[in-house]
């Protein structure tokens, strides 16, 4: 059975986002950014013999599942087509016939030791102006950084800066903004990390190893987690002390 999370079902949601993972920290970083109070965000619990086993929260047309082993996947599915959705993420795969993304899931386990400190010259900024940041990402477009729309991306990060569910770092030349990254989901025990990019010029100089040094730093003993394409940024992220810890799939509806 999959209930609406209502007033009386919040002590579940928090229940099941107790877990520390990447499913979990973006469910109950939409919920603490949130809450119940926008139409357009929603969650909901399934249970199985009367105890939550799965959490879905869905903002706008994209849907996060956290599953548990007696998740009941089919119903999942099921759930999901009739509600309507643009993009699904989950640790499996939920379903048969729609098409998916596949990628690796890393999660932090000791922040390796920085041997090429930044010089006067560069400056890490934990509270970077948004403008400017949005402007350095759509710079970044052209190596394939994927740009949301500028109102959507301040009006959501800006929200979520004030309710303590986001933390930037960019690095600056004196100049301009040449490298940025951000926890795009973010609880109290967990925090997943993108929004990564630094300017093909300065690639290769240490400096977005850098800047995502100092944002994990920043997070203080959360439980660190990133997303990346299975065929990309392993040694990036390797040498930052990420290890691969499983798989992400993203169903995309035609």
């Amino acid at each position: 059975m999959i209930k609406y999370v209502d007033e009386p079902l919040i002590n579940d949601l928090k229940y099941m986002c107790v877990s520390p993972n990447i499913y979990a920290c973006r469910i109950e970083c939409l919920f603490d950014s949130y809450g119940l109070n926008f139409d357009n965000i929603q969650f909901w619990i399934q249970y199985n013999n009367g105890a939550p086993c799965s959490a879905i929260s869905k903002s706008g047309a994209d849907a996060t599942v956290l599953l548990t082993e007696k998740s009941d996947i089919s119903e999942i599915a099921s759930f999901l087509n009739i509600i309507g959705f643009g993009s699904v993420l989950s640790e499996k795969m939920i379903f048969d016939d729609i098409p998916y993304n596949e990628g690796i899931t890393m999660s932090l386990c000791e922040i390796q030791t920085n041997t090429a400190p930044l010089t006067e010259n560069y400056k890490i900024i934990y509270y970077p102006d948004l403008n400017e940041v949005y402007r350095f990402l759509c710079r970044c477009r052209k190596i394939g950084f994927d740009v949301p729309q500028y109102e959507d991306f301040i009006l959501d990060v800006s929200h979520r800066l004030r309710h303590g569910t986001a933390k930037c770092a960019a690095v600056s030349n004196g100049e301009k903004y040449i490298s940025f990254a951000m926890t795009v989901a973010q609880s109290e025990s967990c925090a997943t990390i993108g929004a990564v990019a630094t300017e093909k010029e300065y690639r290769r100089m240490g400096i977005g190893s850098m800047c995502v040094r100092a944002l994990c730093r920043s997070l203080g003993e959360r439980k660190i987690f990133i997303m990346r394409d299975k065929s990309k940024n392993e040694k990036f992220y390797g040498k930052l002390g990420f290890e691969n810890t499983g798989k992400f799939y993203v169903h995309i509806k035609p």
